[in-house]
């Protein structure tokens, strides 16, 4: 075992390590002996109520255990999207400044060209693993990467990688998920590989995080593990007999889960007790309508679902148990979260890559009893959704709680409080500045290597969690959200929105979130000097960062731009 001082954490947070007599080493931020391990385990389109922590009927142990051991976030915010996400929660920028203003494939012709929409990660910005590396610590990544091919993590910091480049595959081989694409691309270390026999994305990509840090855990160095899970985005893959454990479960259909979901949740504490569930979406037939082979085969695709998050948590598992038997499990902070919420696309009624539904039948086999095997391509679509963002209004894409309030866990065996929740909100974009402050190391300001780079934009929650702060966000502070024409901003429990259509009618509303997250109650002419001071918040925030609005009425499935990545 590594002995470690943890000396960022020590006034309170982290037990100080017996065999430096408690005296702290002020010397450098560079003495990396000092630093704790950190890993970052980040799920693609996974909601809260996905997760039992959050109220969700999927088996998710070694998650659970994980927040028994340190803090759960319930007000914690991504994008919508999922770049955008990973952009801000590598930089601590905003991501209308670090190349991510919107998605590159859905670039409107007012931002093409436009600083800060690059569609891929600018050199504007510095990642946390370029600072982690520069003062010692090993860095590794594994898993998808989505943020363009002319910023390689291997470029970016990270010492070892092997990397989805693009946003999506099969989880069993690297077909691709779009008629224009029909191979994707991995790296190893900056460079082409291929995939080995008997695959599974979310299987390989946690044994190479084992293998990479057990190969590296000879230099003394405290190493920085950036998992980043492909899963449960679509197309939905996962092991034959996991998905048989699950299909039972989803027989009794979307319009009881959801319920159970959201009661869940209050009981839990995740949602206030008085919280209304939004309407089921205008697209979604009650479940009592639907055949018995309907029935069967939406089952069937909400089991392969359940089964990609389970076996998800199992290789959390996986790692954890690692750790421990190395002795550098409780030296190691762990960051879980998701990109974004519920993945709604359903290529039937949406279809991206027209014309994705002729593709998808001529080249896969969606038999039912194919489903979720390789050679099928399963979505789950708005039907199941709606249920995996239970209390909230909406899903991924859209800036209401469904599409940006994620989970977050930040947990560590020996310092933080057990299984506490928390409601303060937070942000993606706090995330770096957060590890930084754990590893005391300073954030280069305006210059990095000769280059200009944007400030942080986010705040260390670390003060925050060692009581040193009552709030991470003091009042009358926030942040702003912007996606594809949709705008919010938030401060404490407030938050105004105004959606494009068909989610809204492009108005601004005032809602409470502490009592409100499905945003069910517009306040604004209730409370109009709230809502004109949120307003003026968000016309700051977006003055400040650069943001582009489309026009009203843009859509972002008919502005298809031409992907830089």
């Amino acid at each position: 075992m590594r002995i470690k001082l943890l000396m960022s954490l020590c006034c309170g947070f982290l037990i100080v390590s017996c065999g430096f007599d408690g005296v702290e080493d002020q010397s450098s931020a560079q003495d990396n002996v000092n630093s704790p391990n950190i890993i970052i385990i980040l799920a693609d389109d996974l909601a809260m109520s996905d997760l039992g922590l959050y109220g969700g009927e999927i088996d998710t142990p070694n998650l659970d255990s994980l927040a028994s051991n340190g803090v759960i976030f319930t007000r914690f915010h991504a994008s919508a999207m999922c770049s955008p996400s990973r952009a801000m929660l590598l930089t601590g920028v905003d991501q209308h400044k670090n190349g991510y203003g919107t998605m590159g494939e859905y670039l409107d012709s007012s931002q093409r060209g436009r600083p800060g929409y690059e569609g891929y990660l600018n050199r504007q910005v510095v990642t946390v693993a370029s600072l982690l590396e520069d003062s010692g610590f090993d860095t590794y990544m594994t898993g998808k990467w989505h943020l363009g091919s002319q910023a390689l993590p291997s470029e970016r910091g990270f010492d070892r990688t092997f990397i989805l480049l693009q946003g999506a595959s099969s989880h069993f081989d690297n077909s691709g998920y779009a008629r224009g694409q029909p191979i994707v691309d991995y790296y190893r270390d900056g460079e082409p590989t291929q995939l080995p026999e008997n695959f599974y994305s979310s299987d390989f990509y946690t044994d190479e995080m084992i293998r990479y840090i057990d190969e590296g855990i000879s230099s003394g160095n405290p190493f920085f593990g950036y998992l980043s899970f492909s899963a449960p985005h679509f197309p939905l893959h996962a092991p034959k007999e996991l998905i048989e454990k699950y299909i039972e479960r989803y027989m009794l259909g979307w319009d009881v889960i959801r319920e159970q979901r959201h009661a869940s949740m209050k009981a839990l504490n995740i949602i206030n007790e008085s919280a209304e569930m939004a309407d089921r979406l205008q697209r979604v037939p009650p479940w009592s309508e639907l055949t018995f082979e309907q029935k069967r085969y939406q089952a069937k695709k909400m089991a392969v679902y359940a089964a990609m998050v389970d076996r998800l948590d199992q290789n959390v598992g996986k790692l954890i148990d690692y750790l421990k038997s190395i002795n550098e499990y409780e030296d190691t902070v762990f960051f879980f979260l998701s990109d974004n919420g519920p993945e709604a696309v359903d290529f039937t009624t949406y279809p991206i890559f027209p014309p994705a539904t002729d593709w998808i039948s001529e080249t896969f086999d969606n038999s039912y009893e194919n489903i979720g095997e390789q050679g099928s391509f399963i979505y789950y679509g708005e039907r199941w959704a709606h249920v995996s963002a239970a209390a909230h209004s909406f899903h991924k894409s859209v800036i209401t709680q469904g599409g940006i309030n994620v989970p977050l866990i930040v947990s560590h065996s020996r310092s933080l409080p057990k299984g506490k929740i928390v409601s303060e909100f937070s942000s993606i974009v706090d995330i770096t500045p957060t590890i930084l402050d754990l590893a005391n190391i300073p954030h280069p300001g305006n210059s990095f290597n000769g280059n200009a780079i944007h400030g942080m934009d986010g705040r260390s929650i670390l003060p925050f969690l060692q009581g040193n702060e009552e709030t991470i966000y003091p009042p009358g502070e926030g942040n702003g959200f912007e996606l594809f024409g949709h705008n919010a901003f938030i401060s404490e429990n407030w938050k105004i929105t105004r959606l494009q259509e068909p989610y809204g009618d492009f108005m601004w509303g005032l809602y409470d979130l502490n009592t409100d997250p499905a945003e069910l109650n517009d306040l604004s002419t209730v409370m109009p000097e709230k809502f004109q001071e949120m307003k003026l918040l968000y016309n700051d925030y977006a003055e400040r960062n650069g943001v582009i609005q489309v026009p009203e009425g843009w859509r972002m499935f008919e502005n298809l731009g031409t992907s830089q990545d």
